[in-house]
């Protein structure tokens, strides 16, 4: 079955494309962006460095187009020690304040990891509908700590729940590849035809999204060899459906990033 969605996949994709790691020790990693309504954005801080790292919960907020602040939240701080190459990832899930839902627009969220470090913000545009995916981290040739698995993507789609989903990647994050379903958001490169086979490149690429139209379960495994920091690629995911004329049903933002 696989085999023959992959070929089928494969023709849906068009092949006609068109047209640095940080040095930080703490990284943060936040969306996806867009990200649909029904789906939750993901604040990911990744330890980056052989040592332990430290951060503290709570220490973030969300504000509207206008700069006003509809999103902070209460409760007790704690501190959350990580060993090497752990990771801490909290979610918003696209409500406000008084806990109702935000309508579709730009958003700004504003996050550090300690009170003593910089502020950073990052704009999100919240749509109606869609597909959303981001990497829980960074990608990363080292081990988790404590042998735990590779760091996972959060794939969302709310109004597919129980599709079939694929993730695919690629290093070319410029050229894109028109689907029957739109624009697949990264162009053809040898990367992309390795993913076409599921688990190839990222495990877990090819599974079927939850009761919530989301899952976890694609992770990122990448061997621990020099050879491979610095390299740059991408993934999106598509949302399939095998009994429609167009075999892709939605697809997902391109999730960038840069091997540490």
């Amino acid at each position: 079955m696989l085999l023959h969605l992959r070929h089928l996949l494969w023709g849906a994709l068009s092949v006609c494309a068109l047209a640095g790691p940080s040095n930080a020790q703490l990284n943060t990693t936040v969306g996806p962006n867009p990200v649909p309504q029904g789906g939750e954005v993901r604040v990911s801080f990744s330890n980056d460095n052989p040592g332990k790292w430290g951060v503290t919960t709570q220490l973030w907020r969300v504000r509207d187009a206008n700069g006003t602040i509809i999103k902070a939240p209460t409760g007790p701080q704690a501190s959350i020690l990580m060993g090497p190459s752990g990771v801490y990832t909290f979610s918003w899930d696209l409500t406000d304040n008084a806990g109702q839902p935000v309508a579709p627009g730009s958003y700004t969220l504003d996050v550090k990891s300690d009170f003593g470090a910089p502020e950073q913000s990052y704009p999100l545009d919240v749509v109606a509908e869609g597909a959303g995916l981001v990497l829980q981290g960074t990608a990363t040739t080292q081990p988790l700590f404590g042998g735990g698995p590779a760091r996972s993507f959060y794939l969302t789609s709310p109004s597919d729940a129980g599709m079939p989903y694929f993730v695919l990647a690629s290093t070319d994050l410029v050229g894109t590849l028109p689907t029957c379903a739109g624009t697949f958001p990264m162009g053809l490169s040898p990367l992309l035809t390795k993913s076409l086979t599921p688990n190839y490149v990222i495990q877990s690429s090819f599974g079927f999204l939850g009761p919530d139209g989301a899952t976890t379960a694609p992770n990122l495994p990448i061997p621990n060899s020099p050879a491979f920091v610095g390299i740059q690629f991408g993934a999106a995911a598509v949302v399939l459906d095998p009994v429609a004329p167009c075999l892709i049903r939605r697809i997902s933002n391109a999730h960038a990033m840069t091997v540490l």
